[in-house]
């Protein structure tokens, strides 16, 4: 991690009298996610120092929303700052409660979170954006380096991307939930009380079927065990691949697989090892023009893997 993050940290956790000895770094992606198991007395906390395009007014939203369903009874990690520390290094920071090592929730327990936040109502306090199935993806597709997705690549994918969204907004889909926005396992974890949601930067209102798709993909996309989906589904109460006669899956099936492809390019612009899958699963984005969507399509979440190895391994554990 930068210096910079550094710096904001050690500002951010003096100002709010916490100590860093002993932490440890959880996560460094965009974000710098670390423990701080002795940040005060009988008190472990989490810190997220976050990365220098964030946006004040969304994690100041994210800070809200997280209070907000901890006392609506959703569990969530409960933020100790009310509000994100903005500290002298520019970089924003804010801490929440330590909710342990536990491994990302099952189908069915992540089912049951989704139904118990797309059940609570709208809150009025909290400024939530209105669900943009397209523009940040078609943000990320502007910014990828030639040497990763050639410029007509570039043309391509964002025609497809558009196109989607045109058809998502005459797609009938439901009334207005809170949406998570980014459904992956990453962002559940198991506690002692139970499975509890976690990160809420891209909180959103829209329809529920955005969120449900997410577990869909999963197993249309990379192959993951349908009993495990069959799970999911029944533990929410709807099926979003057979709701509305699949209407609204067919098209964020698309905006799915746009994204997935996506995600494996950015990893090649660091990680030469990725140039594979993402280009398999760019062809695999181009079929759904052509052909009927043959899944599952097995893709990779490790490019050192071979698919086929990684296919036989999840049918062996399924």
């Amino acid at each position: 991690m930068t210096s910079r993050a550094r710096t904001a940290l050690r500002q951010a956790a003096a100002a709010a009298g916490f100590t860093l000895e002993g932490a440890r770094t959880l996560q460094l992606h965009r974000n710098w996610v670390v423990r701080l198991p002795h940040a005060a007395p009988g008190r472990p906390v989490v810190a997220k120092v976050h990365e220098p395009r964030s946006i004040p007014t969304v994690v100041h939203r994210e800070v809200q929303v997280a209070g907000w369903l901890h006392r609506s009874g959703v569990l969530t990690a409960r933020p100790v700052v009310e509000r994100p520390t903005a500290t002298e290094a520019g970089l924003l920071v804010t801490f929440t409660e330590d909710l342990g090592d536990g491994p990302p929730a099952s189908s069915k327990g992540l089912g049951r979170l989704l139904a118990e936040l797309h059940a609570l109502p709208l809150p009025s306090h909290i400024a939530l954006p209105g669900l943009d199935v397209t523009g940040t993806l078609l943000s990320r597709i502007s910014r990828l380096p030639e040497d990763v997705l050639a410029p007509a690549d570039v043309h391509w994918l964002s025609i497809h991307v558009s196109a989607a969204g045109e058809q998502w907004k005459n797609t009938p889909c439901g009334g207005d939930v809170v949406l998570h926005g980014d459904l992956n396992v990453l962002n559940s974890i198991v506690t002692p009380a139970g499975p509890a949601l976690i990160d809420f930067e891209t909180v959103s209102r829209g329809p529920a079927a955005y969120d449900l798709a997410f577990e869909a993909w999963r197993r249309d996309g990379f192959g993951e065990d349908p009993a495990g989906y069959a799970r999911f589904c029944h533990a929410y109460g709807a099926d979003v691949t057979t709701d509305r006669q699949g209407a609204p899956y067919k098209v964020l099936a698309r905006l799915r697989a746009a994204t997935g492809a996506v995600i494996a390019l950015e990893a090649a612009v660091h990680d030469p090892a990725w140039r594979p899958e993402a280009a398999r699963r760019l062809n695999c984005v181009r079929t759904l023009n052509s052909n009927p969507a043959r899944h599952p399509w097995n893709w990779s979440t490790d490019p050192t893997v071979p698919a086929a190895e990684a296919a036989s391994t999840r049918a062996r554990t399924a």
